[in-house]
């Protein structure tokens, strides 16, 4: 199983809500000891969930990271936000285009959830 999850809001109810779905969904597949491969496309106005600054859920990503989750933030929303790379969280990766990257994992046979 390989499900893609893409956020673009800043609101504090709409990022809680998806850390939630992503523990659920983790949660889900380890009681039933199966294998699943997430990754979460972070651009737009989410972009503060995966930066060090001020983020009150900085715990919860890193958590999440070490359960398997990689965490994506899309080059253009750097440069369009003008954003320091060295704010980033540490494991975060940088793709070109997180909606071409969308793309892709869709024509791949990911599923796609929109938070």
């Amino acid at each position: 199983m390989q499900v893609i999850f893409q956020i673009t809001s800043a609101a504090p109810d709409a990022q809680k809500a998806l850390l939630g779905q992503l523990n659920n969904l983790l949660q889900y597949y380890t009681d039933r000891q199966s294998r699943i491969t997430v990754e979460v496309a972070v651009h737009g106005d989410a972009y503060p969930l995966l930066f060090t600054a001020d983020n009150p859920f900085a715990d919860k990503v890193k958590d999440l990271h070490t359960r398997s989750v990689r965490w994506l933030i899309c080059q253009n929303t750097i440069n369009g936000k003008q954003l320091k790379m060295e704010q980033l969280l540490p494991f975060v990766e940088v793709v070109p285009a997180a909606v071409a990257h969308l793309v892709e994992r869709q024509t791949e046979g990911w599923s796609y959830i929109r938070c």
